[in-house]
């Protein structure tokens, strides 16, 4: 299974040596095989990147992503044609059942919610706060009708922080920006892995915005959003800006270990997993196999 997280903030040139990922920088060359490589992330609009490389990245199912002039990840590239039987799996899944996605829904944010209490209980947060927010998963309907994600978010990042904080996607504070960034990259490989596994990233059972070509993935990478709160708590106060060194410590947390079914897992391994027995529990409607990490906490 591929590991590797490649991050390219000065290149010149990436090419196809044989199966390698060779990258170019000036009188310098380096070699990586493509078969340890899930993810290269290219921090620099000078970069070239070849077209024979594209297509083998694309075979081997790895994650490609371009930052723009901003360094934010703008971009991802995956393969169109990743799985061997894109019919039947996208036959499976046009049968999911309204009921089935709307308890599935309703499963996802109840462990999304205690995800975020885990991570409070880890920084030794407000009890009063944790009550709350374990009184919201426990009443979470069928499709969250009664929207107690939202309400779990407000108090959940005033706790984390402070009260003045607000969760806006185009903010530049230090806070939003790595939350942000965080959560692109992360939205990236749940996007690799779904196409990987043969679904239609589009059909979601939350998300169903006609305008969002990644429903399926917001969806699904709910669970895993609190693994990035976790870091920009620890990371991101003391800066004044969202610098190069943050942002691949950052990507460096997609290897770093979560529980998740009784044993310890990469992140990335933990994606694949969970996206497993996902696609098993909507196709036998059986909501009980779903696989997931058992709290935000990535070490």
């Amino acid at each position: 299974m591929s590991w590797r997280i490649i991050y390219i903030s000065e290149a010149e040139e990436m090419k196809l040596y044989l199966d390698n990922l060779k990258v170019v920088k000036e009188e310098q060359e380096i070699l990586i095989p493509l078969s340890d490589i899930h993810t290269i992330v290219v921090d620099n609009t000078r970069t070239v990147v070849t077209g024979r490389l594209m297509n083998k990245l694309a075979e081997y199912h790895i994650l490609l992503i371009f930052c723009d002039e901003s360094h934010h990840p703008n971009v991802f590239s995956i393969g169109l044609y990743s799985h061997y039987r894109v019919y039947g799996v996208l036959y499976q899944q046009m049968k999911w059942s309204d009921d089935a996605r709307g308890e599935m829904w309703q499963k996802i944010i109840q462990i999304k919610i205690k995800n975020q209490v885990s991570v409070l209980q880890y920084l030794d947060k407000d009890p009063s706060v944790i009550s709350k927010m374990n009184t919201l998963s426990n009443n979470v309907l069928f499709e969250d009708s009664s929207n107690r994600e939202g309400h779990a978010a407000k108090i959940y990042f005033n706790e984390l922080f402070g009260t003045d904080f607000r969760r806006e996607r185009g903010a530049i504070d230090t806070y939003n920006a790595a939350l942000n960034y965080g959560y692109i990259v992360l939205r990236a490989c749940f996007a690799r892995t779904i196409v990987a596994y043969g679904l239609h990233p589009a059909y979601g059972i939350g998300h169903r915005n006609q305008f969002n070509a990644f429903n399926l993935v917001d969806d699904c990478m709910e669970i895993f959003r609190p693994v990035i709160d976790l870091w920009v708590y620890m990371t991101a106060g003391d800066s004044d800006y969202l610098n190069r060194e943050m942002k691949q410590n950052l990507i460096r947390r997609l290897s770093a270990k979560i529980n998740i079914g009784g044993q310890n897992q990469t992140v990335l391994n933990a994606i694949d997993l969970y996206i497993q027995s996902f696609i098993k529990a909507m196709n036998q409607n059986e909501l009980d196999i779903l696989v997931y990490p058992q709290d935000g906490i990535a070490i």
